[in-house]
């Protein structure tokens, strides 16, 4: 194993700020100026950010002619900044086609530039409008441009049928890369409607075209680069591989859309794709995979390749501490190997905590470009797949359904938190690390006895998102957070928020830290803080995966998720309450089945159906802070047995939320609706089975 711990010298912690270096040298010098330079950039971009939306909230108050008019005047002189300000009014637009699915933007102007006013409204949302332009004036067959661009928005919309017949009309020879991109998506149209025959083949001209959709694919986490430049096992994989990539691929985006519940079959395909190419035989391998292999003991048959996409997010990383626990509850077998790139790793700390589960092997570095990147192409034959698992009495869930039942599992057979274990083996003894947490607890006032609460909310500023589209009904503002700080305080604790330099700041409190804005900032305080906190607040976002990992109790509020939680019973959680335009509020069984569930992968898609998700209010998030820092410090919880046995009736499955338990301050407060019965949704298993194969602040002290 002296090859596999080589392969960890680059993930020695890094400071990103501090006091490690106390010599300046040129390279810290450069360092720092780049540094500077970076923060200095964030403020502009923030305004950018604002003077935008505010841009786009004036189109709003336009009619919508008028504004179109505007946009297309920008669009014909080429304004600068257009296409930010398009993404912005989409989300105005969105939601007036919600309000009344008929209104018109275009106008007479769409007589005189039929293509550019069906482009545009295409950018803006208006799809239904630009698709009966485009279908009334025949402009497929006279812009390939604007064929893409209605094929894909068809796509966005989750009309499948009409996207695969307007697709079908196009001759593609896949000359142009535009044509191989068309190629490609009329692949996935194809796969969908089960015509496998006719999705290999439109897969494989697009490969012949575009190389890069001869990449193995899983997962869009893997942030693959470009430029991609195709091994002998691209090749011969053959058609089985290509059906792998493809339902990968589709999977994911058909969930995007809010049609999870169509990707659950595709990623099973791509599964199954996979046994296939194993019954097939070995694969030939270089002499260098071999020789590799070799040294690190791990025979073909027995490899088990972990992708790029397990390493890139931290969230994902608490993905692979439950992957581990599988196969200690026996659930898998083989010899893992870790594959990733070094500028690629969401926190090198964290995944340092696995150097005694897998071999690990770093392109670049340890292993050249070339075997990497076949390494990587033998996950079609060997990679553990990320987005189902098989479980042992053979049926295939989606992944995050196995993560939760194996917490279920791994609590039933009290088990501990083998993650912290390791941190406390590497790190916990470590005299430098200690030193250093304790300089930074001096340096904000703590006394050695003070204990104190992790907090982490998800904002825009670190994807640079725009309101209302992708993941942004996720985020939450930190003002709601404030009682919640103020009660842990004042109850002699401390609250300490994590998160990147250009997330909200903190106003002026008393025993509370901005510790983005610190000078102590790094990767490893990043965990050691997680690993030393009492309690944890946080959501659906990457770094809950971390505390929970660590069997930090958690307090998650503002949750809104399509999947089951990989969360312990040291859960409290709140969700975000999802209202329709009249009001309504979804209920909890309405959540968690199809169509809603899947609905609330995406702020668009919600929007388009008519739905709003909300921000958890103050007394929610302080009642459910209140709630974990007792069961942190060992107090009763004041649980309604009665309510949590109503709740866990609506619920698909008794592990949809792992081992947690919801608020009872939340349950109480929306009893009446969110525990409904007689739903127009009725709870239904996560998965169909013709998608299978085979309480008020506490005041007390701690």
């Amino acid at each position: 194993m002296q090859h596999f711990k080589a392969s960890f010298d680059f993930l020695r912690p890094r400071r990103r700020r501090g006091f490690v270096r106390l010599l300046a040298t040129p390279e810290t010098l450069f360092a720092g100026l780049s540094r500077s330079r970076e923060l200095s950039l964030l403020q502009p971009q923030r305004w950018a950010r604002i003077l935008i939306a505010s841009a786009a909230k004036l189109l709003n108050l336009l009619p919508s002619r008028l504004a179109f008019l505007i946009l297309i005047s920008f669009e014909i002189g080429q304004l600068r900044g257009r296409r930010l300000l398009e993404r912005a009014y989409q989300v105005h637009v969105t939601s007036r086609l919600a309000q009344n699915p008929d209104q018109q933007f275009s106008g007479w102007l769409r007589r005189y530039f039929p293509v550019e006013s069906a482009e545009l409204l295409l950018r803006i949302g208006a799809n239904r409008e630009a698709y009966d332009l485009v279908v009334q004036d025949r402009l497929a067959t006279r812009s390939l441009d604007l064929a893409n661009m209605m094929v894909r928005s068809l796509f966005e919309l989750g009309e499948f049928d009409k996207a695969h017949r307007l697709a079908s009309t196009l001759t593609l020879r896949a000359g142009s890369e535009l044509e191989c991109h068309l190629a490609f998506l009329k692949a996935m149209l194809e796969i969908m409607a089960g015509n496998e025959a006719g999705a290999i083949e439109s897969v494989s001209d697009a490969c012949r075209g575009v190389p890069d959709y001869m990449r193995p694919h899983q997962n869009m986490a893997s942030r693959p680069e470009q430029n991609y430049h195709p091994n002998p096992l691209d090749f011969a994989c053959g058609p089985a591989g290509r059906l792998f990539d493809l339902c990968n691929f589709t999977g994911q985006r058909v969930t995007h859309v809010g049609r999870g519940d169509l990707g659950i079959g595709l990623f099973a395909r791509a599964l199954a794709a996979q046994a296939e190419l194993r019954s097939k035989g070995a694969p030939a391998v270089s002499a260098e995979v071999t020789h590799l292999l070799g040294r690190l003991g791990i025979p073909l048959d027995q490899l088990r390749v972990l992708p790029e996409e397990w390493t890139t997010q931290i969230g994902h990383l608490g993905m692979l501490d439950i992957l581990f626990r599988m196969r200690d509850l026996g659930w898998w077998s083989g010899k893992p190997l870790i594959v990733v790139r070094p500028n690629f790793v969401a926190n090198r700390t964290f995944f340092r905590l696995f150097e005694r589960y897998a071999d690990v092997v770093v392109i670049g570095e340890t292993v050249s470009r070339a075997v990497g990147e076949e390494l990587l192409s033998l996950q079609r034959w060997y990679g553990m797949n990320f987005n189902v698992f098989q479980l042992p009495d053979g049926k295939v869930v989606p992944w995050q359904e196995a993560g939760a039942l194996a917490i279920v599992q791994w609590e039933k057979e009290g088990r501990g938190h083998p993650l912290r274990d390791e941190y406390d083996r590497i790190f916990g003894s470590t005299p430098k690390v200690q030193n250093d947490f304790r300089r930074m607890r001096e340096a904000w006032g703590m006394k050695p006895d003070d204990w104190y609460v992790c907090l982490h909310t998800r904002d825009a500023a670190h994807y640079s998102e725009v309101d209302g589209t992708g993941q942004t009904h996720r985020n939450s503002p930190i003002e709601t957070y404030l009682d919640a700080i103020r009660s842990i305080t004042g109850q002699g604790g401390w609250v300490i928020k994590l998160g990147g330099p250009n997330s909200p700041r903190l106003p002026p409190l008393d025993r509370a830290i901005d510790y983005p804005l610190s000078d102590f900032r790094s990767e490893l305080m990043d965990i050691c803080l997680i690993r030393n906190a009492r309690a944890f607040i946080g959501t659906t976002s990457g770094l809950t995966n971390v505390a929970i990992s660590f069997g930090v109790p958690s307090a998650l509020v503002n949750c809104i998720t399509t999947d089951p939680q990989l969360w312990n019973s040291d859960v409290r959680f709140a969700l975000k309450p999802v209202r329709l335009a009249d009001g309504t509020m979804l209920t909890q069984a309405q959540l968690t089945s199809t169509p809603w569930r899947w609905r609330l992968f995406d702020a668009g898609v919600l929007c388009r159906n008519g739905a709003q998700p909300q921000n958890n209010t103050s007394d929610e998030v302080r009642a459910v802070a209140a709630e974990v820092v007792d069961l942190a410090c060992g107090r009763s919880a004041n649980d309604d047995p009665q309510l949590l046995s109503r709740w866990r009736k609506q619920l698909p499955t008794s592990h949809c939320y792992g081992t947690s338990s919801i608020s009872t301050y939340y349950l109480g407060k929306y009893e009446g609706v969110f525990l409904a019965q007689g739903s127009s949704s009725r709870p239904t298993n996560l998965i169909d089975n013709d998608t299978r194969m085979t309480s008020d602040a506490s005041t007390g002290a701690c």
